[in-house]
């Protein structure tokens, strides 16, 4: 492998990428991907599999999940897909979860210029897709259009929206302008899995398609809808002597208990979206590892449909956020590994702000004061969710009655979900969650649903919301950026259409299995995994 060109004697980081972007600064890879591995995979790895050996060839790795993948979310950040994701496709960067350094990945160099506005990539010309064809730098391009122009909208289509050009010069060179400096661009390039042109379009189908073709360590196998998936080891792969396995079977146990039996009898490796309470049956067993992830990025939030009575008074959604006892659900649900807070910004997130996150701490006077005030003392709201945070709607549910509202609760089935979902038409309450909110502030309130400015789930719409949303996203200085959050905070807050109740971090349960790790959207890494 040839080594990739360096140009600066350390990765900025993305918090750092509109400094120095305005400075006509150039942004490289480091060289030669530290023998083809990139420097956040190593120390990652080495931190989840501390005094693992290198892992054996071959073999068949068995990951089991609560939830059926879904093959047409896999452009978004379905977490049913986190499983395959990576597998499968590759991404131009990754960040580094800890640090948000920019790392290379299929692109190896990239550079800015015009005072911001134009990025430069340039690509590796090693790599072939699954079926053989050569990746080029045309493919970034058509990606780039694909996911730009295509529907159901990808989760950063409002950013390339905004490009006025993409440029090919050659074959391993990209550049695209913007007619104002972005400062999350390398966020939506990080998660922007590269797709095939020739079979891109079964990527958007409703039926699964043999056809689902990458540049990624594993190849599409066999997928039996509410079963399994099986991917099979692509032999052509960039990094050499990876990836290690050769096969990996996802299977979909819906069910907490057998999926924590699957585990316990050896018939499942590792198991994903873990439920801390389960996690307790393996806690004393040293043959398991329990793994938190440290992004913390599953926020579980509130939100109600500002059309309908009497959500439409702000009042009243602030009174329910002050009834809600969040730190029992942290403590009775997630075992107290949660993080408890009103605001949709993890820790990690530049926007985090510990005051305003604990604005809504519990206040059942407040509460009652507010409803008294709005007239809405004993009034009748559908609460619904999904079977995975029935317990969190219990909770919700007693505390809403103590405050003297009437919860009616519901759990949704899953076309009910996606009915409520598609055309925004929850009747009162939903309890759900959401991802984005560990790195930039302009990914989850631009691209969460919950939380967009423009159609978002409940309906809440306003002009001073676009605004502000604006000034996050093209906020240069570390002062005009916190006071930009801020902003933005403080008016999530006061209107109350959409609040977080906890954080809580993905769990993973593996037995036997070494050199896995995930990225800072949660995504199964798993080239470098193999079985002990």
């Amino acid at each position: 492998m040839r080594p990739v060109s360096r140009k600066l004697t350390a990765d900025p980081t993305r918090r750092d990428f509109l400094r120095l972007s305005t400075a006509g600064a150039v942004l490289a890879g480091m060289g030669g991907l530290a023998a083809c591995e990139s420097a956040v995979e190593q120390q990652a790895s080495d931190k989840t599999n501390s005094g693992r050996n290198r892992p054996r060839p071959g073999g068949e790795l068995i990951v089991a999940q609560p939830q059926d993948i879904v093959p047409n979310a896999v452009r978004n950040q379905a977490a049913q897909d986190a499983s395959w994701r990576r597998s499968i496709f590759d991404t131009l960067i990754g960040i580094e979860r800890n640090s948000g350094e920019i790392q290379p990945w299929l692109a190896t160099e990239w550079e800015t210029s015009d005072g911001g506005k134009v990025t430069t990539l340039t690509v590796r010309d090693d790599v072939t897709f699954h079926s053989g064809r050569p990746f080029t730098a045309d493919d970034v391009r058509f990606t780039l259009e694909f996911m730009r122009d295509e529907q159901p909208a990808w989760s950063f289509q409002w950013l390339l929206e905004r490009a006025t050009s993409i440029d090919v010069p050659d074959k391993t060179t990209v550049k695209i302008a913007f007619d104002q400096p972005i400062n999350n661009l390398f966020d939506a390039l990080a998660l922007m899995i590269i797709v095939d042109k020739e079979t891109a379009p079964n990527l958007l189908a409703a039926e699964a398609s043999n056809d689902i073709i990458g540049t990624g360590p594993f190849a599409w196998g066999e997928y039996h809808q509410g079963e399994s998936l099986t991917l099979r080891r692509n032999d052509r792969y960039w990094q050499d002597d990876q990836p290690f396995l050769d096969t990996i079977r996802i299977r979909i146990i819906p069910r907490p208990e057998a999926l924590m039996s699957a585990l316990r009898s050896g018939q499942v490796h590792l198991g994903t979206n873990i439920s801390p309470l389960n996690t307790t049956q393996v806690k004393n067993d040293g043959r398991f590892e329990i793994t938190a992830y440290e992004t913390y990025s599953a926020g579980v939030y509130l939100g109600g449909n500002v059309k309908s009575e009497p959500l439409d008074d702000k009042r009243v959604r602030q009174a329910i956020n002050y009834a809600i006892d969040r730190q029992r659900i942290n403590d009775d649900l997630y075992l107290g590994q949660a993080k408890v807070t009103a605001l949709p910004w993890s820790s990690a997130s530049d926007a985090h702000n510990l005051e305003l996150a604990r604005h809504y701490e519990r206040d059942l006077n407040k509460a009652k004061d507010l409803l008294a005030a709005a007239g809405a003392e004993g009034a009748t709201v559908v609460l619904e969710t999904n079977a995975q945070f029935s317990k969190v709607a219990e909770i919700v549910e007693f505390n809403l009655e103590e405050a003297g509202v009437k919860p009616q609760l519901r759990v949704l089935s899953a076309d009910q979900q996606e009915d409520r979902f598609q055309n925004r038409t929850f009747e009162g309450l939903w309890i759900g969650v959401h991802g984005y909110n560990a790195l930039s502030p302009v990914d989850l309130i631009y691209s969460a649903l919950p939380y967009k400015t423009q159609q978002n789930l409940f309906n809440f719409e306003s002009a001073e919301y676009t605004q502000l949303a604006e000034a996050t996203l093209t906020a240069n200085s570390d002062q005009d950026k916190r006071t930009a959050y801020d902003a933005v905070s403080e008016f999530l807050l006061d209107q109350a259409f959409c609040c977080d109740l906890v954080q809580g971090a993905s769990t993973v349960v593996s037995s036997g299995v070494t050199g896995w790790d995930y990225t800072v959207w949660d995504d199964l890494m798993l080239h470098r995994a193999g079985l002990e």
